[in-house]
């Protein structure tokens, strides 16, 4: 009883105490509402400090901080004082949440406080509208149902701070802090693009290239490959295609580099360059041709082997297509221009093409031109007025009456300020008004890949000059530059003349001689040029001169002269002949020399000594001396001489191969040569020594070794070389066919005849028509009875004589035949198509209308 009693004081205390919290925090409370920020903050603290589990006091202190009226008001310390009353909250026992509810305080108070706090807080964030304002609330205010919507608000601010900053390592920065946010995929674009243009800004070659070697991923690798590709190629050289084909074989621009590449190599290159490749197709069709066919009622093309390449699709068709052995590789069709391998190249109708070369077409459409490739990649911006292709190398476009310069893949070098463009070769020429300019094709490609405005050289005339040199004409006078436009001439007062060394250049000094290197001789008094000689007078005496190394190659004459390519030094009493600079001759003079003209590359010189004429060849190889009077060449090592009026012919040793007694001997031709006597022809076998004596009324014709085609009272016939008649010469025309059978003509027909057994092969004949003249073989259309067919010159009968008409719509050199056959009771026309070797490919049934539009009355 005594230590109940002794507690008994203890518990009234505490009860005291508590009351005496109690009523403080009631206390501020009132405060509060009478707004004694002071005091009621005073009276918080010593409650708060009393007791440091106080649900109420942490309750009332965070009303104190949320209050805005409070010039103390922080939300901030509001909700740590809410959170720190709900933890509070949770450690009360049942009796005690019994007492705070008369306060009145339970959880659900304390969080509709926190709540309006947290809105609160996410309002001011909101207001502020920071990156930062919406992290620290994030950050500060974990329990917030706004938390999730000031994730977005922080990101997208944050974006948008990435945008006016508008640089990779900002959008980087980004991407690092809010991988997930919704405008991450935007962020990692734009970062992806100012990466790429910065890592790329001066638009090098070598930016490109390193760029895409550092990060092959990246997004903008096509865009990449065509940088490359594009200043890869700027001066569009065959090699330059090469070289980017082989570093980047699976580039997405490969394709386009194979297709211009195709198109500037040569023909002869691209089979050895494209093996197995797509373009195989079309190196197949380079040698094959297209014919026209009409099926139910519409046109397509097929291929010599009867494959269709363009279906039937086409109500009209050209007159230019309907004879067939159509080989342009590009068709312009009613709807759209194709290749020849049936791909489209443009899907729109066009008015004209024009082949402006290196795989380009200018297309004319409907008040408007445009550049065009054969593989159907379109160059140039909009429509224009002309186009052409420099060197192979580079476009130019004309547009709104300027010209510009482009690249073949597309990319625009120079705008369109220039009255006039064209190449010398590498070298560009551009005009504005009077004035030319010329820049190097690699020059122009350099300034492209720089950024650069291009600079070249002024000049007020321009024009070719031999040697792939350009002449040029200054203030300072005519001048000559090379493809690197450096000086090969250096601009003066001075007259320049082209030479087969490299030019003259005369002045009131003299003449001195510049050559192909650029060395420049001393200055002589007279130069007289003549390939391969150059003659030159120093003032004293005339000499031989070689301008390739600036030395004499002779001494000194009293003159020079030349005949054809014999220089001639005259001295005194002798003339020294020049066959090349260290063969020549002297001879005493008097004497007379002639050049003796060859009928090819040989020359001859005749010196003639009283009455003795010797013949020297080029290489001053004396042949023979005659005294006859006139010597010419007849050609294949025989000479005409002549005696009096009269002609004989020698060899090239001089011997007598016909007597000096014909009035006129012709050329030697396959070492036959004809012969006139008296008014009558005949005909001599150089090598044989076979002779047909004149006595017919034209030229003999050899027929083959042993015939001879011979005309005499108004006929042809047959001889031998013994001058004999094989057979009665009756005929009207002779014709050769193969080496035993000739079409010959007889009473207004012609026959197929057999020389030597005198037989007819073929009679009847009203026509025939050459469609292949081989050498060896020979193949025409022929018309028998009103009937064609075919016959060849070493395989006879091709086609069978049964049709009512036959036409060759393939080439001379592998003919596809269109036949016809007329069922006049049916008043239908049966068409077969045959290869060249007879083996049907196609057949057709038409009517009299659709006929007429297939048939092609030109061939």
């Amino acid at each position: 009883m005594r230590s109940i009693y002794k507690f008994l004081p203890c518990v009234t205390a505490l009860l005291i105490t508590a009351g005496v919290v109690a009523q403080g925090v009631d206390q501020a409370k009132s405060n509060l509402r009478k707004q004694k920020w002071d005091k009621a903050y005073g009276q918080l603290r010593k409650a708060m400090t009393k007791d440091s589990l106080n649900t109420t006091a942490a309750y009332v202190m965070a009303e104190y901080f949320f209050t805005p009226a409070n010039p103390a008001h922080q939300l901030d310390s509001a909700y740590r004082y809410v959170q720190h009353s709900l933890v509070d909250f949770q450690k009360t026992t049942a009796k005690q949440r019994e007492r705070l509810k008369r306060f009145p305080l339970d959880s659900l108070v304390l969080i509709r406080l926190r709540q309006q706090i947290d809105s609160a807080a996410f309002a001011r964030a909101r207001t502020v509208h920071t990156e930062q304002a919406y992290v620290e609330f994030i950050a500060h205010f974990t329990t917030a149902q706004q938390r999730e919507e000031a994730s977005g608000l922080r990101d997208e601010v944050a974006y948008q701070d990435a945008l006016l900053q508008n640089t990779h390592p900002a959008f980087a920065a980004y991407l690092d802090r809010y991988p997930q946010s919704a405008r991450a995929r935007e962020a990692r674009t734009r970062y992806d693009r100012l990466f790429f243009e910065s890592a790329t800004r001066d638009q090098r070659l070598a930016s490109y290239e390193i760029f895409l070697k550092d990060h092959p991923d990246t997004p903008h690798r096509r865009e990449a490959e065509q940088n490359i590709f594009q200043l890869s190629t700027a001066a569009g050289s065959i090699e330059s295609y090469e070289n980017f084909l082989r570093s980047y074989p699976q580039s997405a621009y490969a394709g386009r580099a194979r297709n211009i590449l195709f198109h500037l190599l040569p023909e002869e290159q691209r089979e050895g360059k494209f093996k197995g490749d797509s373009l195989r197709a079309v190196i197949d069709l380079e040698h094959n041709y297209l014919v026209p066919f009409l099926h139910a009622g519409q046109f397509g093309f097929m291929d010599k082997d009867g494959h269709e390449i363009i279906p039937a699709g086409m109500d009209e068709l050209a007159n230019d297509y309907r004879c067939g052995n159509v080989t342009d590789d590009v068709l312009v069709l009613p709807h759209n221009v194709v290749a020849l391998n049936g791909a489209i190249i443009a899907n729109e109708p066009a008015l004209s093409v024009d082949d402006i070369g290196a795989g380009f077409l200018l297309m004319e459409k409907e008040g408007c031109a445009t550049v065009i490739h054969k593989t159907g990649f379109a160059v140039g911006d909009g429509c224009m007025d002309d186009a052409k292709i420099l060197n192979g190398k580079l476009l130019a476009l004309k547009k709104d009456n300027g010209w510009s310069t482009w690249t073949l893949t597309g990319r625009q070098l120079m705008p369109n300020a220039w009255d006039e463009i064209h190449a010398l070769k590498d070298v560009i020429v551009l005009k504005k008004q009077s004035a030319f300019t010329l820049v190097t094709i690699d020059h122009i490609a350099a300034c492209a890949e720089q950024q650069q405005p291009v600079n070249g050289s002024e000049y007020q005339e321009v024009k070719p000059w031999p040697g792939d040199k350009i002449a040029v004409v200054t203030t300072e006078g005519p001048g000559v530059v090379d493809q690197s436009l450096h000086n090969y001439i250096r601009p003066a007062r001075q007259t320049l003349t082209p030479a087969y060394f490299g030019a003259t250049i005369t002045n009131e000094s003299g003449t001195r001689t510049v050559n192909a290197t650029g060395e420049t001789s001393p200055t002589f008094r007279r130069v007289i040029v003549q390939d391969p000689w150059t003659a030159v007078h120093d003032g004293m005496a005339w000499r031989l001169f070689a301008p390739a190394t600036m030395t004499h190659q002779s001494p000194a004459f009293d003159s020079v002269t030349f005949a054809g390519p014999f220089a001639l030094g005259m001295k005194k009493d002798s003339l020294r002949i020049y066959f090349s600079p260290r063969r020549y001759i002297t001879l005493p003079q008097p004497l007379r020399t002639e050049f003796v003209p060859g009928q090819d590359s040989s020359s001859f010189l005749m010196v003639e000594q009283g009455d003795k004429k010797t013949i020297y060849n080029r290489a001053g190889q004396k042949l023979f001396t005659t005294p006859l009077e006139k010597i010419q060449y007849a050609g294949e090592g025989f000479f005409v001489v002549h005696k009096r009026e009269k002609k004989g012919l020698l060899s090239s040793d001089g011997k007598p191969v016909l007597p000096t007694e014909y009035d006129a001997i012709g050329s030697v031709s396959h070492g036959v040569v004809s012969l006139l006597k008296a008014t009558k022809f005949g005909l001599f076998d150089c090598r044989r020594k076979k002779l047909i004596a004149p006595g017919y009324s034209k030229n003999l014709v050899p027929y083959n070794d042993k015939v001879v085609v011979a005309y005499k009272n108004g006929a042809y016939g047959f001889v031998a070389w013994d001058g004999k008649p094989l057979d009665a010469i009756e005929f009207s025309e002779v014709r050769y066919w193969n080496d035993t059978a000739a079409f010959v003509k007889k009473g207004g027909q012609w026959m197929v005849y057999e020389i030597a057994g005198k037989q007819v092969l073929l009679d009847k004949v009203s026509t025939y028509k050459l469609i292949q003249d081989r050498p060896g073989e020979k193949l025409a259309i022929v018309q028998r009875d009103r009937h064609y067919g075919v016959i060849n010159s070493r395989k006879g009968t091709v086609i069978p004589m049964t049709f009512s008409d036959i036409i060759n719509v393939g080439s001379p050199g592998e003919p596809l035949y269109f036949t016809e056959k007329h069922v006049e009771e049916a008043s239908i026309f049966v068409v077969i198509y045959y290869t060249a070797m007879g083996k049907m490919l196609r057949k057709e049934v038409y009517e009299q209308d659709d006929y007429d539009r297939i048939y092609c009355p030109d061939n």
